[in-house]
């Protein structure tokens, strides 16, 4: 190999380095958003919420599994209540669009359903996304929790 075939060979690994670097930081800048900005399941709260109380309260079984059976039924009422709420966010959405469909010509009506699409279709992608990475988090994590657990 002469010198400059070196050279090429340095520099074509240091640019896959770099590549990969920059790669890694934006998967990882990704990542940290959605876990900032998303609020945790309530499974995941209630599971917290146990967990702290087990390791630092001396509780006996009986305790324990009142405590998990509490912790669950409020896990199932948030999420009924997360529903609520989106449902009735769904039904202003419709309603605020079926007023601006009011006033629309039918050209500018076509235009405004075809947005309409791009942002449902925007959203239904952040929410695959968001549940795939919690799905990823949750299996990390119980792979590295697989010693003794609480009973939440």
């Amino acid at each position: 190999m002469n010198g400059v075939s070196k050279w090429k060979l340095v520099l074509y690994l240091a640019a896959i380095f770099a590549a990969g670097g920059v790669s890694g930081w934006v998967v990882a800048a990704k990542t940290t958003k959605e876990k900032i900005f998303s609020p945790p399941a309530p499974k995941e709260i209630s599971s917290h919420f146990c967990e702290r109380l087990f390791s630092r309260m001396n509780l006996s079984p009986e305790q324990s599994q009142k405590i998990k059976e509490i912790s669950d039924r409020y896990a199932r009422e948030v999420d009924n209540v997360r529903d609520e709420q989106s449902r009735r966010i769904r039904q202003a959405a419709n309603n605020r669009n079926a007023q601006i469909n009011a006033i629309l010509t039918p050209e500018q009506r076509t235009e405004f359903e075809q947005i309409e699409r791009e942002r449902r279709e925007a959203y239904r992608n952040r929410e695959r996304d968001r549940d795939r990475d919690k799905e990823k988090r949750s299996r990390e994590k119980s792979s590295t929790n697989s010693s003794v657990k609480p009973p939440c």
